[in-house]
């Protein structure tokens, strides 16, 4: 009786996929105690002017493109799992120095830089890794797994971050993001290692084909930048509580995770996958537009609910795509080419927000910018 469920779930536990399911279920958990509180922690605990905080997530986009191009040798010669290992040292010791920004806010900066050059190598090495041991046959559901383990760890870490906020300090929510750091690590210190040649020429990024995907990829990066900065400013003023600023984090998290699993499943009969961007691509523009005049908890949870599920029909297809791009060219270098036009969106957000200094408006260039998903 069970059968049919065991094969549709058995591939989450081969080898090389469950390293990445569990490496990513904690890592999210790390990140999600403290994701959405990092703009608030700055501005409202430490006091930091709205342009320092731009500056902070400035100086970590730069540093993750830095870190992805210097990723390159390492995974060519020491392997990606080797280079995802040592990027979490960085990582850890840029929390630390967050965590000293209290008597050292001049450290802001360096802290900045060491996380985003710990994801810059992390990110490559993972998506190299997911690239080479994805099948063709089942991209759509590997895919689906792979954001369903990110929100499967994310979805209790923002409700407990804001019980920490409650009841202790930034320092213990930063310690317990670093100890679900270390676990995440475990499985992969005892994996196979993979290497892949990682030398290309770059003038083969600049193709005809890459177009669309350079825009998509620049798409994402916006939508991440605003989610990340100017979204949790905007709705701390209406909430006025980390514990349901971290409540409302959870519930966004929970209402797609499981839809996001099946989704990627469902994928894989899609032969098109651009064609439920497309359809996806003027929903999301609009949530986002409807974002600027949110003034209520309700409204807020409402556009959390349906944003999730709009964002499913671009991020799900997407990867998917890009998986199965990497194989038909050189996967390192296409790999690189998608993080260093989400890094270019991340940035024109940025400058975009630190010149307009207008959260709302912030959420109208995220509308436009989702109109490129069409390109698709």
């Amino acid at each position: 009786m069970l059968n049919g469920y065991v094969h549709q779930f058995k591939h989450l536990f081969a080898r090389n996929l469950f390293e990445i399911y569990f490496l990513l279920a904690f890592r999210a958990l790390g990140f999600s105690f403290i994701g959405i509180f990092i703009p608030l922690y700055l501005s409202i605990e430490l006091g930091f002017p709205f342009s320092s905080v731009i500056y902070y997530f400035m100086a970590m986009t730069l540093a993750f493109a830095l870190g992805s191009y210097f990723s390159l040798p390492l995974i060519t010669k020491y392997g990606a799992k080797h280079a995802m290992i040592w990027s979490y040292p960085l990582l850890i010791l840029g929390f630390l120095v967050v965590i000293s920004l209290a008597h050292f806010p001049s450290l802001y900066l360096l802290a900045a830089i060491l996380k985003g050059f710990s994801m810059g190598i992390f990110w490559m090495g993972f998506h190299i890794d997911v690239a080479v041991y994805s099948h063709k046959k089942t991209i759509g559901k590997e895919s689906g797994t792979i954001h369903f383990s990110s929100i499967l760890g994310a979805i209790v870490g923002p409700l407990i971050g804001g019980l920490v906020l409650y009841y202790y300090t930034f320092t213990v929510l930063f310690s317990l993001a670093i100890l679900a750091f270390i676990i995440s690590l475990v499985p992969m210190l005892f994996s196979k290692e993979l290497y892949v040649k990682t030398a290309f020429d770059f003038r083969s990024l600049f193709v005809r084909e890459h177009i669309k995907y350079f825009f998509g990829y620049f798409a994402q990066g916006v939508r991440v930048t605003v989610l990340t900065v100017a979204w949790p400013l905007f709705i701390f003023a209406i909430f006025g509580s980390y514990v349901v600023l971290g409540g409302y984090a959870a519930f966004a998290t929970f209402s797609i995770g499981i839809l996001g699993y099946f989704a990627g499943v469902s994928i894989d009969t899609v032969k098109q996958k651009g064609i439920l961007m497309r359809i996806a691509a003027p929903f999301e523009a609009t949530l986002w537009v409807f974002r600027a005049f949110v003034t209520t908890t309700t409204g807020v949870f409402l556009v959390a609910l349906f944003g999730g599920i709009t964002s499913l029909g671009i991020d799900l297809p997407l990867l998917a795509k890009t998986y199965s791009r990497a194989k038909k060219e050189q996967i390192a270098a296409f790999v690189f080419f998608r993080e260093s036009s989400i890094r270019v969106g991340e940035f024109v957000a940025l400058l975009f927000l630190l010149l307009v200094v207008d959260l709302k408006a912030s959420f109208f260039f995220a509308a436009a910018s989702s109109l490129l998903y069409l390109l698709f």
